[in-house]
């Protein structure tokens, strides 16, 4: 049975923080693929600043020296909002006896009642929930904590061989980055730099993105 792992995001940068979280849980995890996949229209967030060709040409030089991470485009070719159900039938259709684990931060976590037929997601995949210090002081819907009483893990065998169904919560390293301050210091003209792989870096100078 093959392993895959989706990383969803806007990635409006991508940034250091999206790849040593997905360095750290693919040490842990070894996952068969590693797919990082962004998101053409988000529902819950504003639309992307940078545009669709400018995100994907950011995370193909971010990952181009780690060949054990994807990209997956279905989202970005996709003319319907992005319904994260939806993807995930997809990848479904395309790997019925795979794992699929959805990966996703602490504060995605706790908002996933407010997602499209979100009852159906832990049907579809494992979630690996990535555990940020800044939330974790966040209270849970009743929603939530009846999730993670029915589904949380704390074998990491399950997520990688179990089809669908099991949650778990994985401390990938705390890392002070955000997309949205990113942009923000880029607005003020600020040194961002060390926030982000070099090459990102250069391309947002040559396409004067976020100014």
């Amino acid at each position: 049975m093959n392993s895959i792992a989706i990383f969803g995001g806007t990635f409006d940068p991508i940034h250091h923080g999206h790849v040593q979280t997905s360095l750290s849980i693919q040490s842990h995890f070894n996952f068969d693929l590693y797919y990082f996949l962004p998101c053409k229209i988000p529902v819950l967030k504003s639309a992307a600043y940078a545009n669709n060709q400018q995100r994907i040409d950011m995370i193909e030089l971010a990952i181009k020296n780690h060949p054990e991470f994807k990209l997956d485009l279905r989202e970005i070719k996709r003319d319907s909002p992005s319904y994260m159900v939806e993807t995930l039938t997809s990848f479904r259709e395309e790997n019925k006896e795979a794992s699929l684990t959805l990966i996703l931060g602490y504060d995605a976590f706790l908002s996933l009642p407010q997602w499209h037929h979100w009852k159906e997601i832990i049907k579809l995949a494992n979630l690996l929930i990535i555990n940020r210090n800044q939330f974790s002081s966040v209270s849970m819907s009743e929603s939530i904590k009846e999730l993670l009483i029915r589904h949380k893990t704390e074998r990491k065998t399950d997520i990688l061989s179990k089809q669908a169904g099991f949650i778990y919560l994985y401390d990938a390293g705390n890392y002070e980055i955000s997309s949205t301050h990113i942009r923000e210091a880029l607005k003020k003209n600020k040194q961002i730099s060390a926030q982000l792989p070099e090459e990102v870096a250069q391309y947002i100078k040559q396409w004067a993105l976020y100014q």
